[in-house]
């Protein structure tokens, strides 16, 4: 279990980087409502720093969300995540590409919606 802990710390930040975008906060702003320091969030964000629970239920309140719901994606990213680490190193670099790709993609399509502005910080 002990392996799994840094990917499951790394998945949990990506999930509350993930919901705060869609939400189009900023880490300061999103901070700011849970009570801690913007550079905390971000580590959390980063999977550095453990997010504890009180930090996560403050989190799942802003959000609106029960922690079911917060969790519920976190297998198909697993499984997707053990698919790419089992192909070969330039399958491996193919799929990074199209995901770039489909990355700028989005990101031209949003930028064509005229709020284009999103930050992380």
């Amino acid at each position: 279990m002990a392996a799994n802990g840094p990917a499951q710390v790394e998945l949990v930040g990506r999930k509350i980087r993930q919901l705060r975008r869609q939400r189009k906060l900023t880490q300061v702003e999103l901070a700011q409502k849970i009570g801690i320091h913007q550079s905390d969030l971000s580590r959390m964000e980063q999977g550095e720093y453990k997010v504890g629970l009180d930090t996560l239920l403050k989190i799942l309140q802003t959000f609106d969300i029960s922690i079911g719901e917060f969790f519920e994606d976190d297998n198909r990213v697993q499984v997707v995540f053990d698919k790419l680490r089992s192909l070969s190193t330039d399958a491996q670099r193919e799929v990074e590409n199209f995901i770039e790709f489909k990355h700028r993609q989005e990101n031209e399509m949003e930028n064509q919606d005229g709020d284009g502005e999103g930050t992380d910080e």
